[in-house]
């Protein structure tokens, strides 16, 4: 039994867009797409179809314009249209320093993980920081090239006209990481059966999808915001079951059949022992429901720990910094959507220098255990505890002020000088800052590093605040 969405996907891009609701004198709006990213978009017999093509007909009943599609052969392609005006807009895009020289951009209608694919056998990857050596697969005009040249200058990349074909290039060993987006990358995986290929990380930062006007349009924008912010939210998730979805496909085993075959025909001609066969028969098919049922169970146990083990730390129990990266990205979303604030709080353990003998590995996980406890016994039901990397300890608090944060941050400082396993052994550190406008997380963290080193230098036990 395998897991795969191919068939579900086929059958989906291929279907005809819903039906428009037409008004008296439309305003016509050209648009161009990237026609080989499904299930998010694509073009299949001249025809947009995907996730996009079912927002744009809402929007089109909605505010009554008429959307006329620009055919292209390529993202890239899509991308030089709409600078040059051949269009006037692409429907789903994330945004970008270098795309705002030209586009205008609505406010984000669907968000979604990119995720790094490799060859069966590569470790999970900690994001671009764990890819090391490795040569990087990327759709030319994506906006993780951008993202990467910025963050990650010394990643070897490798562009790539389309996800679909650089899935096959990777599968051939051309290079040796892929970045994608999650449901394409999925669907394109069991279309083109490439059993070899397994997902290995999450890739900063997840797509925030929204159209991108070319400027000299921009009054289009505040009518796409008008629809999207009156889609019900009913709609948007019957859109993104209908485009997730993942069907059970049993494997069928040919020469079990040609066996059962062979067994009837023989017990036709012994008409005396006709009953005895049916009901070994019926104990059989009895048996491998049974069998497959167990075999379902397993499989669904061996995914929930999975999907435990993929979001969480080994030694602590508490989310690792994949997960914490994830959320991070999500409050920042949600900040620059209704502007509700948050605090990052960092905690960092350093071992005492005069001591005789280095910790044994036993007592510093005791102590990382103790921390994890401390942690979640101080912070509120809706912050995020996550051990980050070593002895460093990240906890995110949504929708909380900086005086409400350093309160419970002092708090925390006061329960682990408490204990004996801490004031022996390790030094307590704790650095913590404010969400500020149009900031990444890669610049909030680093802001909150440096308060981590200022109460570093002012001899440890005591709470800084980035400026």
């Amino acid at each position: 039994m395998v897991f795969l969405g191919a068939s579900f996907f086929s059958e989906l891009l291929y279907a005809a867009p819903e039906d428009q609701i037409s008004s008296t004198s439309p305003e016509e709006v050209t648009y161009c797409i990237d026609p080989n990213w499904a299930p998010y978009e694509a073009i299949r017999n001249g025809i947009h179809v995907g996730i996009s093509a079912q927002y744009m007909n809402l929007i089109a009943d909605i505010t009554g314009l008429k959307f006329t599609l620009v055919k292209t052969d390529s993202w890239q392609q899509s991308l030089e249209y709409v600078q040059r005006g051949e269009c006037q807009l692409i429907p789903m895009l994330n945004t970008s320093d270098y795309r705002k020289q030209f586009l205008d951009f609505s406010i984000p209608y669907f968000e979604a993980p990119n995720v790094l694919v490799a060859k069966a056998g590569t470790p999970m990857l900690q994001g671009y920081s764990g890819v090391g050596n490795r040569t990087v697969g990327i759709v030319q005009g994506y906006r993780q090239v951008e993202y990467i040249s910025r963050h990650y200058p010394g990643l070897r990349l490798k562009l790539i006209p389309s996800e679909e074909e650089g899935l096959k290039q990777l599968e051939n060993d051309e290079f040796d990481v892929m970045v994608g987006s999650l449901m394409s990358v999925n669907m394109h995986i069991n279309n083109l059966k490439l059993e070899d290929l397994n997902i290995v990380g999450y890739a900063e930062p997840f797509d925030s999808l929204a159209f991108g006007v070319n400027k000299s349009y921009g009054h289009l924008v505040e009518k796409l915001n008008y629809a999207i912010e009156r889609i019900p939210e009913s709609r948007k998730v019957e859109i993104y079951k209908q485009w997730n979805n993942v069907q059970i496909r049993y494997s069928r085993n040919y020469s079990v059949m040609i066996l059962t075959t062979v067994i009837v025909l023989i017990s036709l001609l012994w008409l005396i022992s006709r009953n005895r066969h049916v009901g070994g028969y019926k104990r059989i098919i009895s048996q491998k429901n049974e069998e497959i049922s167990a075999l379902q169970a397993t499989l669904l146990e061996k995914n929930r720990t999975l999907g435990f083990l993929t979001a969480h730390d080994t030694i602590t129990g508490l989310y690792n910094r994949n997960h914490m990266i994830q959320r991070a990205e999500e409050e920042i979303s949600r900040f620059n959507r209704f502007h509700t604030t948050a605090s990052l709080i960092i905690l960092e353990l350093t071992p005492f220098q005069d001591g005789d003998l280095p910790l044994d590995a036993s007592t510093r996980e005791d102590t990382l255990k103790v921390v994890a406890t401390h942690c979640l016994n101080t912070v509120r039901e809706v912050d995020v505890v996550s051990r980050f990397n070593g002895e460093q300890f990240i906890i995110l608090c949504p929708q909380t002020e900086l005086d409400a944060a350093k309160i419970l941050a002092d708090r925390l400082l006061a329960c682990l000088m408490g204990h004996y396993l801490l004031s022996e052994n390790f030094n307590v550190a704790i650095g913590m800052s404010q969400l500020k406008e149009s900031e990444e997380f890669p610049e909030w963290m680093e802001r909150t590093v440096k308060a981590l080193y200022q109460s570093k230098r002012q001899g440890f036990g005591s709470v800084s605040v980035a400026q």
